[in-house]
């Protein structure tokens, strides 16, 4: 069952997901969320990891990232966390025709915010403000991690939910704290699948 090419899925990501561009002191978790509406949630409870893998890592950060060190790191988090949360919900993994494959994607690329002088002055400001050239006054570069989680029908061979939890990286942050990130933004994710469609 053939998954969403790479370059579908970022422009899926760039529509799904809010740009960050906050302080680290104002650091919010973005969830998105985005549900096939014909698609009948009803029935069996049942789901399993997809047939061609439970994730990819995809990275942009630098030539140097390896993304199998990361999906090392991230796998014994995603992985448990994914399964403990569906069972919250009453899901029963199964490999008996299951009624939904979940696969996820970890993003992990680079983000900036700038502002320049003159940014919030209106074109024509009152007082008569002699006109200057835009310089650009603060540059923040940072990096952003995205978890996708896809549940697919088998029944349709098509993504019929999808998630998206954006978060800026504080790579100053303890492996503890990016971890418990990492988890509230599962557990976020999957109580959005939970979550009854509005009529």
């Amino acid at each position: 069952m053939a998954r969403l090419p790479l370059l579908t899925l970022v422009v899926v990501v760039a529509a799904l997901t809010l740009s960050l561009g906050v302080r680290p002191e104002a650091a919010k978790t973005d969830i998105r969320t985005d549900r096939d509406p014909e698609f009948s949630f009803a029935g069996p409870k049942t789901w399993n990891w997809h047939p061609d893998g439970a994730g990819d890592v995809r990275q942009a950060v630098s030539a140097d990232t390896d993304p199998k060190a990361i999906a090392a790191r991230v796998d014994p988090i995603i992985l448990p966390g994914v399964e403990r949360e569906l069972q919250a919900l009453s899901f029963t993994k199964t490999t008996d025709h299951p009624e939904f494959y979940v696969h996820y994607y970890v993003l992990a690329t680079v983000n900036q915010m700038s502002q320049y002088m003159g940014q919030f002055v209106a074109p024509v400001p009152a007082w008569g403000l002699p006109p200057f050239a835009p310089v650009t006054t603060a540059l923040e570069i940072y990096a952003t991690g995205t978890l996708i989680l896809d549940f697919t029908s088998p029944a349709k061979q098509a993504i019929v939910w999808r998630g998206s939890a954006q978060r800026k990286i504080d790579l100053e942050k303890p492996d503890r704290e990016r971890r418990q990130v990492l988890e509230r933004a599962i557990r976020d994710l999957i109580k959005e699948f939970g979550r009854k469609p509005k009529k």
